[in-house]
C-alpha cells in the first residue's frame, strides 16, 4: 500500500476530486447544441483541476494567515481598549443653566472639555431647577442666575449641602426704560426711591424674576422690616399687577415702546432685547447712583458628585476663567465676575457699579415672606373697640380716640386690594342680644356687592356713622376668643386669615368672663398649624401693652402700642399689610 493510499490520509485541497461515489455527469447536459460545455457546467473535476493549475506559493498562504492574526487581535484590543476607556471616562455631565447664559456656557464648556469629558447643558429657570432639586432631580452641576436661589432649596430634605459656588459672570440690575417713552427717567438716585416712592413702574413677580427680586432687596436695604403707610400703599399696588416675568414686560414694550413703564431688568437682558430688536427704539439701561446688587451666576456643585465627575467638573469650573472664555461672555453680554467689561446699550458705554452689600439669607427670607404676604389677599375680621372711654380726649388736641380711630379705619378701608375679604365687630359690653360684641358687617369680598354700592362703601359708611355704638365697658378677652373661633370655623386656606383688634384700655368686664390666663390657654389649645389665625392688636389710651404682646405672641401676631394719628394711622396700615407677619 502506497503511502497515499493509507487510510486516514487527509486529501489535499487541491487534489483531483476521484471520489468514487460521485455518479458521472450525463455528457448531453453539460454540453451545447454546438458540442461546447453550456454555460455554467463545468464539471466538479475541471474545477479542481483549474485550482490545481493556480496552486499559491507558500509564502503568500503564510502572509494571509499572518494578516488575519493581525486583524483579529486589532479588533480584540479594540473592543477592549473601548471597555476600558469607558471605565476612565465619567458619563456626560449634567448642567442646568439660567436661559439666557445656557448657550453662551455651552460654548464655553465646548472649548474647556477634553477627550473623556463631556457636558449636557439645559436651559431652565432658577425656580424650576430649585423645585427639582427639593423633589430629587438634581442636575450635577447647578448655574442660576443668582446665588440667592439657594435660599429655595430645602436643605433639610436633600442629601449634602448646597453651598454658593464661585461666580463665572455678572450682570447688575438696572432700571429698562424706553428711549422714546413718555416721561421715561434717564437717572435714579436709588432702589429705595424707585421702589418705594410714587411714580411709574412695573415689576415682575420677584417669586420668579431675579431682577425683579434683587431690586427688591436692594429697596429695603437698611429699611425697618415694618413698612409705613405711604409703602405699603405703593408695594401692594405693584404686587397686584406684578408680570409673571421679565419677558412679559418686554412683549409690552415691543408693542407699544411710548407707553412702557421703567421696569427692573439685568444689563444683560437688555443689551440682548436691542441687538435682537434693532427695529424699535433702545431701551435705555439707567444704573442707580447710589449703588445696585447683580446676577452673579454662581457655579454650584451637585454635593453627591464624585469621583472623575466631580474632577471633571471643578476643572471645568477653573478652565471657564480663561481669555477666550471671558471674551465669549462679554460678546453674549455678561460682565465678568467682577462686574468689570459691561456692554454699550443705546449708544452708551456701560456704567462703573456701585455694588450694595447684599442682605443676609434670613433678611431675605424675610423679604420674600413680606412680598408673598402683600400679594396675598387677606381675610380679615376688624374687631374695634367702642367702650365709652372712646370719647375721651387723645394727645392731639381737639380729637378724641374715635376721631383718631376713624381716620385709620377710612384710611385702611381705602387702601385694602379689591379681593381682600374684610368683616367688622364692634365690641364693649352689654350690645345687641346681652353680648359683648355685635357683627356690623360680615366677611365679604370687598368689591362685591352691597345695596346700591359695594362692601368696600357699606364699610366706610359704618365707619362714618360709628358714633352710635359708643358707651360701655370693654369686655377684651371674652371678644378676641369668640372672634377666633369664628375666624378658624370660616378659614380660608387661600386667605392670609387674621383678626385685627383695635383698642384704647385694658380688659373691664362687669360681668366676669375670661381672664388673660384663660384666653391664653384657650388660644393655646385650639392651635390648628392647618388652619392658622393671627390675632394682631394695636393699642392706644389706657390698653395694657403686656397682655396685648401675650395675646398676640400666643397666636404668632404682633402687637403695637400707638398714641399719636399719626402713630394709629402707621401701625393700624402696617397691621393691615404686614397680616402679622413680624
Amino acid at each position: 500500500m502506497s503511502a497515499e493510499d493509507r487510510p486516514g490520509r487527509r486529501r489535499d485541497l487541491w487534489d483531483d476530486d476521484t471520489t468514487t461515489s460521485a455518479a458521472p455527469e450525463p455528457a448531453t447536459s453539460e454540453r451545447s447544441s454546438q458540442g461546447e460545455p453550456a454555460a455554467g457546467a463545468t464539471t466538479r473535476r475541471s474545477l479542481h483541476r483549474d485550482r490545481r493549475g493556480r496552486r499559491l506559493p507558500w509564502w503568500i498562504v503564510l502572509v494571509a494567515v499572518l494578516l488575519v492574526a493581525v486583524l483579529c487581535l486589532g479588533g480584540a484590543w479594540a473592543v477592549l481598549g473601548k471597555d476600558e476607556g469607558s471605565a476612565a471616562c465619567p458619563e456626560p455631565i449634567a448642567v442646568s443653566a439660567a436661559p439666557e447664559i445656557a448657550d453662551p456656557l455651552e460654548d464655553a464648556l465646548d472649548k474647556v472639555t477634553g477627550e473623556c469629558t463631556d457636558f449636557r447643558v439645559d436651559a431652565a429657570s432658577a425656580a424650576t431647577v430649585a423645585k427639582n432639586v427639593n423633589e430629587g432631580m438634581a442636575p450635577d452641576v447647578w448655574v442660576p442666575d443668582s446665588s440667592t436661589w439657594i435660599d429655595a432649596i430645602d436643605q433639610d430634605s436633600t442629601p449634602g449641602q448646597w453651598l454658593e459656588g464661585q461666580s463665572i459672570a455678572s450682570s447688575p440690575i438696572v432700571l429698562a426704560a424706553g428711549s422714546k417713552a413718555e416721561g421715561a427717567p434717564s437717572e435714579a438716585s436709588s432702589w429705595t426711591r424707585v421702589i418705594n416712592d410714587k411714580g411709574d413702574l412695573q415689576m415682575a413677580n420677584p417669586d420668579v424674576d431675579t431682577a425683579s427680586r434683587l431690586a427688591f432687596h436692594a429697596s429695603r436695604i437698611g429699611q425697618p422690616s415694618r413698612i409705613g403707610l405711604q409703602t405699603g400703599e405703593r408695594l401692594i399696588f405693584l404686587s397686584r399687577f406684578a408680570a409673571p416675568s421679565v419677558n412679559k414686560l418686554l412683549e409690552d414694550y415691543k408693542s407699544d415702546p411710548k407707553a412702557n413703564k421703567p421696569f427692573p431688568a439685568s444689563e444683560q437682558e437688555i443689551a440682548t432685547f436691542n441687538e435682537e430688536h434693532d427695529d424699535l427704539p433702545p431701551l435705555r439701561a439707567v444704573m442707580p447712583e447710589q449703588g445696585t446688587l447683580s446676577l452673579d451666576y454662581p457655579w454650584i456643585t451637585n454635593p453627591e458628585l464624585k469621583d472623575e465627575s466631580l474632577d471633571a467638573a471643578d476643572k471645568a469650573r477653573t478652565e471657564l476663567g480663561s481669555i477666550d472664555v471671558r471674551k465669549s461672555l462679554t460678546a453674549a453680554g455678561f460682565r465678568d465676575a467682577n462686574g468689570q467689561r459691561g456692554p454699550a446699550i443705546a449708544g452708551q458705554e456701560a456704567a462703573p457699579v456701585e455694588q450694595l452689600e447684599a442682605p443676609g439669607r434670613n433678611e431675605r427670607l424675610a423679604l420674600v415672606e413680606q412680598w408673598d404676604i402683600m400679594r396675598t389677599d387677606m381675610r380679615m375680621l376688624a374687631v374695634i373697640d367702642v367702650s365709652g372711654s372712646m370719647q375721651w380726649s387723645s394727645p392731639t388736641p381737639g380729637r378724641t380716640r374715635w376721631d383718631v380711630t376713624q381716620g385709620a379705619l377710612t384710611k385702611g378701608t381705602g387702601l385694602l386690594p379689591a379681593g381682600s375679604e374684610v368683616g367688622a365687630w364692634v365690641f364693649s359690653t352689654d350690645r345687641k342680644g346681652g353680648k359683648d360684641y355685635e357683627e356690623v358687617a360680615p366677611v365679604a369680598p370687598m368689591n362685591s356687592e352691597h345695596g346700591d354700592g359695594t362692601h368696600r362703601e357699606h364699610l366706610a359708611q359704618l365707619v362714618k356713622d360709628g358714633d352710635k355704638w359708643l358707651g360701655g365697658d370693654t369686655a377684651l378677652y371674652d371678644t378676641i376668643w369668640a372672634a377666633h373661633q369664628k375666624m378658624v370655623e370660616d378659614y380660608d386656606p387661600e386667605y392670609v386669615n387674621s383678626i385685627v383688634v383695635f383698642t384704647d384700655g385694658e380688659n373691664d368686664d362687669p360681668n366676669g368672663g375670661l381672664s388673660l390666663k384663660q384666653l391664653l390657654d384657650k388660644l393655646d389649645d385650639s392651635y390648628d398649624a392647618q388652619r392658622p389665625v393671627r390675632v394682631i392688636t394695636i393699642g392706644m389710651g389706657e390698653a395694657d401693652p403686656s397682655a396685648l404682646q401675650k395675646i398676640a405672641d400666643e397666636t404668632g401676631g404682633t402687637s403695637y402700642i400707638a398714641e399719636t394719628p399719626e402713630d394709629i394711622e402707621r401701625v393700624f396700615v402696617g397691621a393691615l399689610l404686614a397680616r402679622g407677619s413680624g
